[in-house]
């Protein structure tokens, strides 16, 4: 057996490492920009608390709280260009994986002093990356925490997409649960669904060969199946949104060490022309792809389905009706028309996917994009 895994951010993980941040962050630097989304992080508190307590320490912060719920490239340049001369020596990203991302952009800029869009396009590749970024994650869904991709819209292109360096890798990531009660309902089910396709699509990509990799993903599912629904029904059970913690965090693992299948690639163009959320669009298509996916990957559609329902799953009718209650327990079984989308745009859609569909077992079918498209279109 040979693999290879690497994990090198330094995680604290619990209720109430929160309040802890100020003295960790001030083990790094002592010069901190705080990157947080338009709405929430203030609306809850937790940027005031956060630059509280590192004043309170002594320790210098400017804020930047220009990210959108799908982060742009336009809105990582808008921060590079304001905070250069300030010259912070960390970033700490403070929301859901559209602030961790768009740290992982800032980072890049400030370390190269460039605009990222040649990064994210492929048009320049990354040679290095100076300053470290800190993760705080304040939903259970994307492990954006745990890993080393960004994933970035360029708005002038129409093309939602992802750049990967090793020094994007947060140097330590702040994990507490508590942060993410005030989630609402919707934002619960569509974070949470999110770790559960990472957990399907990495456990299935061809990538996925580290034993580690396997281990990771069918403890997640099993831990979505059981807390997604029970979060769903009290929001403040703290025990469900830590294990959806702890899941998400996994998988974060895993997306540094696998990749993710066909359901991301297809997502992001739907987030791009109807500006919805990551985890809707992966609902709308997941069903169709697995539909799809299932007779080439048989065996391991199987293990998931046991871990998903805790019963036995021998054959695909087993496995579809065990999703299918997965589905029903979270209230959600989505398709293309929930935005206003029909088989008149698929074309258009399928011209904007990007990225490799090799590591997808289902990824050499002729037009295969088109028919998950199609298939969610039911």
């Amino acid at each position: 057996m040979h693999f290879s895994y690497y994990m090198p951010t330094k995680i604290h993980f619990g209720c109430g490492e929160f309040e802890k941040a100020p003295a960790y962050i001030g083990m790094v630097g002592k010069r901190v920009l705080i990157v947080t989304g338009k709405y929430a992080m203030k609306k809850y508190g937790f940027t005031k608390i956060l630059v509280e307590g590192l004043t309170s320490l002594g320790i210098q912060s400017a804020l930047f709280e220009g990210v959108s719920a799908n982060p742009l490239a336009s809105e990582v340049n808008q921060c590079v260009e304001k905070f250069a001369n300030w010259q912070p020596d960390v970033v700490v990203a403070l929301g859901g994986g559209s602030a961790i991302d768009a740290g992982k952009g800032i980072v890049l800029g400030l370390s190269t002093r460039e605009k990222v869009e040649p990064y994210l396009l492929g048009q320049s590749p990354i040679t290095h990356v100076d300053i470290p970024l800190i993760a705080i994650p304040t939903t259970a869904g994307t492990g954006s925490e745990t890993n080393w991709a960004a994933i970035l819209t360029d708005e002038y292109s129409g093309i939602k997409t992802s750049f990967r360096h090793k020094g994007l890798f947060p140097c330590m990531a702040i994990v507490d649960p508590q942060l993410t009660v005030s989630l609402l309902p919707g934002n619960t089910v569509e974070t949470g669904f999110d770790v559960f396709a990472h957990a399907v699509e990495t456990y299935i990509s061809k990538s996925g060969v580290a034993p580690l990799i396997a281990t990771h993903s069918l403890a997640a599912i099993r831990l979505v199946g059981q807390y997604l629904p029970q979060v769903l029904i009290n929001g403040q059970d703290i025990t469900a949104r830590t294990n959806m913690m702890y899941a998400s965090m996994l998988m974060g693992f895993n997306l540094a060490n696998s990749s993710t299948c066909l359901p991301h690639r297809l997502q992001y163009p739907i987030g791009v022309k109807t500006n919805s959320s990551h985890g809707s669009g992966l609902m709308a298509l997941f069903k169709s792809w697995l539909d799809i996916t299932y007779e080439i990957s048989e065996e391991k559609f199987n293990c998931i389905g046991e871990a998903l329902s805790g019963n036995p799953c021998r054959n695909k009718e087993e496995f579809m009706l065990a999703y299918q209650q997965f589905t029903q327990s979270i209230h959600r079984n989505g398709s293309l028309a929930d935005f206003s989308l029909g088989k008149e745009d698929i074309r258009y859609l399928a011209s904007k996917v990007t990225g490799s569909l090799a590591n997808d077992p289902a990824g050499e079918i002729p037009e295969i994009v088109e028919k998950i498209y199609n298939g969610a279109c039911k």
